[in-house]
Parts: C-alpha cells; sequence; structure tokens
C-alpha cells in the first residue's frame, strides 16, 4: 500500500477538527491510509510524524508569520499603512477583528494532531520503547509550544487533552496555571525523552524542549529553575554546561548554517502555503519588492534600533524612500527571494541561544546577583558592538535595562515584545504614552476570543473589557 505524508497529515488534521467533520465518512483514497492503519508499523508513525511537521512548519502560519504580524501590530513594533486595518496597531481591535481568529485557532489545530499522535502512539506496541519515549517528545514539545502561544495571548484557555473534538467543543477555560503546570509537564518529559534522539536543529530536540522549558520558567517566576535551565544551554565559556551552541557571528544569525539556532525551520525546498527556497515568509511580506508596502515600523522602534551608533542591530531596520518621504521595514531577514548564493540561504527560527542569555540574565536580577545579570547582558551587548554597562543602581534599574535589551535583541522575532511587557506587567506603562495607540486600555493586554469561538463554544467566556 503506498503511503502520502501529506494525505497522512490530512487525515491527522481533519480527524480531530469540527470543520472536517461529515469527511470521514468518506471512502479512504486507494493510495492512502486510515487513521488507524497509520499506527501499525515504525514506518507508518515516521511518516505521520513527518506529517505534523508539515502542517505546522509549512502550513500553519503560527511558526512562519502570525506572530511576527499580529504581535507586531498590537505592541509598539509595527504600524499598518492602510486606514481600513488600522484597528490593530491602535488597540482598537474587538471580538470580531479577523486576525486574532488564527491565534486559536492555529495552536489548537497542532494541539488536536500532537494528541491524536500521543494517544495513538503512546498505544503503539510496534515501536521500542527507545524509540516511543523520543517521537512521542516531539508530539509533546509541539503541544507544549502552542498552550504557550495560547495562555500568554489570551489567558485562560481551555486545556484540551484528547483528540475528540465533540469533548472539547464545549469545554470552559481552564486557568492558566493549571496550563503552564501541563507545559512544564510535557517539556520537561520531552526533553528527557530526546536526550538519544540525533535529530537536527530542524527537528524539535532535548536542546529545543529545554530552551522552551526554561523560558516557561521565565514566565512562571521560577527564577532559580529558569537560570539553571538556560545554563545547560550556555557553552562554558560563558558559565555553562552547554556543548552543541554558541552565539553565531552577528551577519549570520538567521542563516541556514547558524551555530545559535536551537530550532528553526528548513527552508530548504519549502512547499507549504507558499514556495520559499532559502527565503522566509517573513522576508517575503515585509521586504518591499517595489516603492510601496502595507506595513512601516513605528517611530518607537526605529528610534529605539537606532539610538546607539555602534549598535550592529540598527542594520535590522530596512529603509525606503518615496519621494520625501522615508518609511522603514523589518530586515532581519535579508532574503525575499532565493539567494544565488547556497550560504546566504536563511531558515525561520524559533529558538536561539541568545534568548538564553536573557533568560538567565533576567532571573538573576531577580534573585539578587546583579553582577552575574550584568554578565549575560553584556555578552549579548558585545556581540552588537556595543559597550559594556559597568553598574547599576538597583535590580528595577537592571530590569528596566533588560527589557530594553531584549526589544532590540528580540525585535520583531515569535513576538517577544508583546509577550515582555505583558508578562512583567508593563504594557500599560509604555503603550499608554504612543500617541498612535489611541484606543489601548490595560485590559487589551489580553487579545479578545474571536466571536466565533464563543459562538461555536457556549461555555467560553470573554476575556474582561470586551
Amino acid at each position: 500500500m503506498k503511503t502520502n505524508k501529506y494525505l497522512l497529515a490530512f487525515v491527522l488534521t481533519c480527524g480531530m477538527m469540527t470543520s472536517c467533520d461529515g469527511l470521514l465518512d468518506i471512502d479512504a483514497p486507494t493510495d492512502s491510509m486510515t487513521p488507524s492503519q497509520i499506527f501499525e508499523s515504525e514506518e507508518t508513525i515516521e511518516i505521520a510524524l513527518t506529517g505534523l511537521y508539515t502542517t505546522n512548519f509549512l502550513d500553519n502560519a503560527m511558526y512562519y508569520q502570525t506572530l511576527e504580524l499580529n504581535l507586531g501590530l498590537v505592541s509598539d513594533e509595527l504600524k499598518f499603512r492602510r486606514n481600513d486595518l488600522k484597528e490593530y496597531h491602535e488597540n482598537n481591535y474587538t471580538p470580531a477583528s479577523s486576525y486574532f481568529d488564527r491565534h486559536w485557532t492555529e495552536p489548537y489545530e497542532t494541539i488536536y494532531q500532537a494528541n491524536d499522535f500521543i494517544i495513538h502512539v503512546g498505544n503503539s506496541k510496534v515501536l521500542s520503547d527507545e524509540k516511543k519515549r523520543s517521537v512521542l517528545s516531539e508530539a509533546l514539545f509541539f503541544r507544549a509550544y502552542s498552550y504557550f502561544m495560547l495562555v500568554n495571548s489570551f489567558g485562560d484557555v481551555p486545556l484540551v487533552l484528547t483528540n475528540n473534538y465533540k469533548e472539547s467543543a464545549k469545554m470552559p477555560r481552564t486557568p492558566k496555571e493549571q496550563v503552564y503546570k501541563q507545559i512544564i509537564e510535557d517539556l520537561e518529559e520531552a526533553q528527557e525523552g530526546l536526550l538519544t534522539s540525533s535529530n537536527g536543529t530542524t527537528r524539535i530536540t532535548s536542546e529545543a524542549a529545554k530552551a522552551l522549558l526554561a523560558r516557561t520558567y521565565l514566565y512562571t517566576g521560577q527564577w532559580e529553575k529558569a537560570k539553571n535551565k538556560a545554563s545547560e544551554l550556555i557553552p562554558a565559556e560563558h558559565g555553562g554546561s552547554g556543548t552543541k551552541f554558541k552565539l553565531e557571528e552577528f551577519d549570520k544569525i538567521f542563516k541556514a548554517s547558524s551555530v545559535e539556532s536551537i530550532l528553526h525551520i528548513n527552508m530548504m525546498g519549502y512547499a507549504g502555503s507558499g514556495t520559499y527556497n532559502g527565503y522566509t515568509r517573513v522576508g517575503s511580506m515585509f521586504i518591499p519588492r517595489g516603492s510601496n508596502s502595507n506595513y512601516d515600523l513605528s517611530e518607537q522602534i526605529v528610534n529605539a534600533m537606532q539610538e546607539d551608533p555602534k549598535d550592529l542591530r540598527k542594520s535590522w531596520i530596512g529603509s525606503k524612500s518615496k519621494g520625501s518621504v522615508v518609511f522603514y521595514y523589518p530586515y532581519k531577514y535579508k532574503n525575499n527571494k532565493t539567494p544565488e548564493n547556497v550560504d546566504d540561504a536563511e531558515f525561520m527560527v524559533l529558538l536561539r541561544l541568545a534568548e538564553q542569555y536573557m533568560i538567565r540574565c533576567e532571573a538573576n536580577a531577580h534573585l539578587g546577583d546583579m553582577e552575574a545579570a550584568l554578565k549575560d547582558l553584556n555578552v549579548i551587548r558585545a556581540r552588537a558592538g556595543v559597550d559594556p554597562i559597568e553598574s547599576v543602581g538597583s535590580a528595577e534599574e537592571l530590569l528596566l535595562l533588560i527589557e530594553q535589551e531584549r526589544r532590540k535583541e528580540f525585535f520583531f522575532e515569535c513576538g517577544h515584545r508583546w509577550f515582555d511587557l505583558n508578562r512583567t506587567g508593563r504594557a500599560d506603562a509604555v503603550y499608554s504614552k504612543i500617541d498612535y495607540k489611541t484606543f489601548w486600555k490595560p485590559y487589551k493586554a489580553l487579545l479578545p476570543i474571536p466571536e466565533e469561538q464563543i459562538g461555536r463554544n457556549t461555555a467560553l467566556e470573554q476575556n474582561p473589557g470586551y
């Protein structure tokens, strides 16, 4: 029997989504397999796992566009040039705002797929214990990553651990503390289950699970655990025990060959929602091909990135003139077409080592170890070509410096700016002072649950204020 990874991915996806209900009654194509047959051999389980990667890394915009675009708009990074969509950068969004439906549906699509894989493979008798732990760990990471994005976008969300959509269709919201507990459990299991895996950086590894776990510990205020977990990835020259990654030369950070990337998406031969070979969806969307762009970077982020003439990160801001008007655009990724030289190919970065330095830095600041925090902060500053900070007057001052350093280092990358200001309680202090954010209110730090989702599930309660 022939197998087709894209058909298998389709079966996995549709088997758990209400929008696919009814399709399951159709006879399976003769060259495909039924869901029960997918998990009958090691070969077909591996194909199903490939389908999990395909439908997410290549076809789920949460991994290659949604966080940068949507969260760049609602934070202080990006503005719509078109007036008909300025509701986002003005923070005038409502439950009817169409862009946020993706923030809900895309993570839950991944969760349903991961749950189905976890349940079926967990009951499988055809894999060795080691192989089973390994492939289950990859699915656990996908689930944890999705819940991390959901809880940091909406707060309390339904914690779905089943592949039965009829059970989950009427689930109420789960307190975010419980969701975080599940994220941590999934990642702790994943890091252990992948210890002997030979996966590379375009697949999920134990190190990728550790990186997201360190971030989760930071977000939940578990400072000692955040510090220790980040240290497992930071190399010995900077006081860690990591051996696989190091900070990359500045102009190679986002290239396919980067030794800093802990997890990135292979863009060589990409054939998902578009065709991108050696360049990213972000590069294609935001690097202007003509004289116009639908998006402008905000004055605030442009000023921040350009405030120190020595800062190499100012090159992450591109500019173009139209008449007497200069507009700016994100330029972390330099390619918007296939590069002539394969060495210039870029991969979409999800996790990289620089974040682990900043996690340990912030954790140490909260723990009162100012000297250790400054060391990590200055490692990142040195790579960017800027002078070290020799001393600070207080922990509060240091935390604001960390906030600003993270703003620059992770500009327009995986929603970091939006998440950072929300988790630290600093969103209102920052956004309320920006003139174009006309409709900003503190409650808008949580996105509205899309009205279509509440219409489908009457057990869902809307976030306050909406």
